[in-house]
């Protein structure tokens, strides 16, 4: 980022923000898949798209036509595709779950507008690095003596998982942001999951049903 940083209150509540919102989202959303399905926490973690298309007008002052309807519709097709009505995919803690999942789209959506703030004050490069210390800092703690049983193929996974979704991915989002705006780039992200049902289907020969095409 050449951009110099502009760095005053504002910008520091932001970046504690953001991070605490990072932290929170990914605490709750994987403990949602620790106490029930994949399906379930995805699902209801994919409710953040929605709340970023309806709260957008308020937040930034720009309605996007079409916006909570694309949402809804691919929230319709992700159904399809997680098939929570399934018995295999509704074990577990649902309850618990599905409201920890609740709870990483409100982290998630709301972190998507505290970034739409920060990086046009520091730079995406600087909103990716500061917040992700800041909240492996939080983190910390939660791990424990666990570290102690991180291997080196662990750590090898851990190393291509933060260079690739956790940065490269990061990185691009946070750039979109003032280009199309909150919304449409919350949208956007229902690629994700449509894109990891494809790998799963090509790479470790998981069914794919005509349902989840539909949904797709």
């Amino acid at each position: 980022d050449r951009t110099p940083p502009r760095w005053d209150r504002v910008t520091v509540a932001l970046l504690v923000a953001n991070a605490a919102g990072d932290a929170l989202n990914l605490v709750t959303f994987f403990g949602a898949m620790e106490r029930t399905t994949v399906a379930v926490a995805v699902l209801t973690h994919y409710l953040a798209p929605i709340l970023v298309a309806v709260a957008a007008p308020y937040v930034e002052r720009v309605r996007v036509r079409g916006a909570s309807l694309a949402a809804l519709v691919a929230t319709a097709g992700l159904t399809l595709i997680l098939a929570p009505w399934r018995p295999e995919n509704r074990t577990g803690e649902v309850g618990v779950g599905a409201l920890l999942g609740a709870v990483s789209a409100v982290a998630y959506a709301g972190n998507v507008f505290v970034v739409r703030h920060l990086a046009p004050r520091i730079g995406a490069a600087r909103v990716m690095a500061y917040h992700s210390l800041l909240a492996a800092a939080v983190l910390l703690p939660f791990a424990g003596h666990e570290l102690a049983a991180v291997t080196r193929e662990d750590l090898a996974l851990l190393s291509l998982g933060a260079v690739t979704i956790g940065t490269a991915s990061g990185y691009a989002f946070v750039i979109s942001l003032p280009v199309i705006g909150s919304a449409r780039a919350s949208v956007l992200t229902f690629f994700e999951p449509a894109v990891a049902v494809v790998v799963g289907w090509l790479v470790w020969g998981e069914a794919l049903g005509a349902l989840a095409l539909l949904g797709g």
